[in-house]
């Protein structure tokens, strides 16, 4: 099978799969499993987010154990996104919440073992984070 081949079945896989089961991607309510402190700066908040991003840019093979990982790394992403939206004033404030949205998406899927659904997310998180720092 080609590779573009693959791709397009992979694609269609998950199209198919969202719109035949959207409420699935995250039917499960998170646990928390870890209770961190909140963050109180900016700077803090910034150095955790690109330290977070950068531990979840190494993960590439989503077999149980990266899942677990994902999982775990995203407690302290959600507490940095959520003092950046809300502290955050100025245009970004919009991409940040969709931030906090994604990373949610993440740590609910990767915690459920949803491969799929976790590297959708990850990929549109990565573009999102991305375009933030890229702005700060």
């Amino acid at each position: 099978m080609t590779i573009i081949k693959s791709v397009l079945l992979a694609t269609f896989a998950i199209i198919l799969t969202t719109y035949s089961s959207a409420p699935a991607f995250a039917t499960k309510e998170a646990i928390k499993h870890i209770d961190l402190p909140d963050i109180t700066s900016y700077e803090e908040a910034k150095e955790v987010l690109s330290q977070t991003t950068a531990e979840l840019l190494k993960k590439n093979k989503l077999d149980e154990t990266e899942l677990h990982e994902i999982h775990m790394i995203t407690y302290s992403l959600e507490k940095a996104v959520a003092y950046l939206s809300e502290n955050i004033k100025d245009d970004q404030q919009a991409s940040v919440k969709e931030m906090a949205r994604l990373v949610e998406l993440v740590h609910v899927s990767a915690e459920n073992n949803r491969a799929t659904e976790t590297e959708v997310y990850l990929r549109e998180y990565f573009e999102l984070a991305n375009t933030y720092s890229e702005r700060r």
